[in-house]
């Protein structure tokens, strides 16, 4: 294996994804390609943003009738289902018109941004009219139905995570051993590590680990916030009750995958530590870290040294 280390960038889905890989540069630049590639099918996929895709045409017509979709979109939303199951509701994509009310459905928030806050009428409706409750998946027709206007799916918190893993598969498929592809570190995979490295080094809560095969997911109340009646606000939101959370700080969590990592990260910073112990003592593949303010909290897991931190 080559002992160079090549980079690629491109950006995509509101950020900057980047490839780090060892190889031959021919080869790791031929494989960067074929990942960059699954990352813009991914964005013109599930993005909102995006008037073509699946997200879009699924939120304007699923409540008319059931939309047919394909296998992979199919099997995505039983996964997201479960990871609202397992996280108690606090994951969970059905919210889009929650979002939507607080401002945050839009490209690139701008933190300070002044916004109105909605009214308790319109967070109760969105709270009672989104949840898988209000879905049906019908996996024998492979379609998605609506049973309320309010439904609206959103797949911001994990829509990334998700990328990054497609990307890191196409990477495997291409014969690459030895890379780490992020989507502006937010969500991150390592495939193998550096040429005679334990894993590839990720700086976390003030510490370094090491990510060998594993995943990375990061969800703060830094990422976006907007000021509504002179309080800033984070994008993170409890679905249950439909307002966002007032905890700050950011929690950092190792997992097989990205796509689950930013679902039990996203669930961990509302649900809150106590929450992420109970969880993660019966899955030894996930370690967790709360940070607040700079400061190192909680952790959970082997890949954190478990215990209060």
């Amino acid at each position: 294996m080559s002992r160079q280390i090549v980079r690629f960038q491109e950006a995509a889905m509101g950020s900057l994804f980047e490839v780090l890989a060892f190889g031959d540069a021919e080869r790791v630049e031929a494989a960067a390609r074929a990942a960059f590639e699954r990352v813009r099918w991914v964005e013109g996929r599930l993005s909102h943003f995006v008037p073509t895709s699946d997200v879009r045409r699924m939120n304007a017509e699923a409540f008319a009738g059931a939309v047919e979709v394909e296998s992979w979109l199919f099997e995505l939303w039983i996964r997201l289902r479960e990871l609202t199951a397992e996280t108690e509701g606090a994951f969970d994509p059905t919210m889009g018109r929650l979002v939507r009310a607080w401002g945050f459905f839009r490209r690139g928030a701008i933190r300070g941004e002044p916004a109105a806050a909605p009214s308790a009428e319109e967070i109760d409706a969105c709270v009672a009219g989104g949840g898988w409750r209000n879905v049906i998946l019908d996996p024998e027709r492979r379609t998605v139905r609506f049973l309320s206007p309010t439904v609206e799916l959103h797949v911001g918190a994990v829509g990334k995570g998700f990328a990054v893993d497609c990307a890191a598969r196409a990477l495997r498929e291409s014969g690459v051993e030895s890379a780490l592809v992020h989507s502006g570190y937010s969500s991150i995979a390592a495939i193998g590590a550096p040429p005679d490295e334990e894993g590839w080094p990720v700086g976390v809560g003030g510490e370094t680990i090491l990510l060998r095969d594993e995943a990375l997911s990061v969800s703060g109340s830094e990422e976006q916030a907007v000021v509504i009646d002179g309080e800033e606000v984070s994008h993170i939101f409890d679905p249950r009750a439909g307002r966002p959370v007032a905890r700050r700080g950011s929690v950092y969590v190792v997992t097989p995958e990205a796509l689950t990592g930013d679902a039990l990260s996203t669930a961990m910073f509302v649900n809150g530590p106590d929450w992420a112990d109970a969880f993660s003592a019966t899955r030894p593949e996930v370690s967790w870290l709360f940070e607040h303010a700079g400061a190192r909290g909680r952790s959970g897991g082997a890949r954190f040294g478990g215990g209060a931190g």
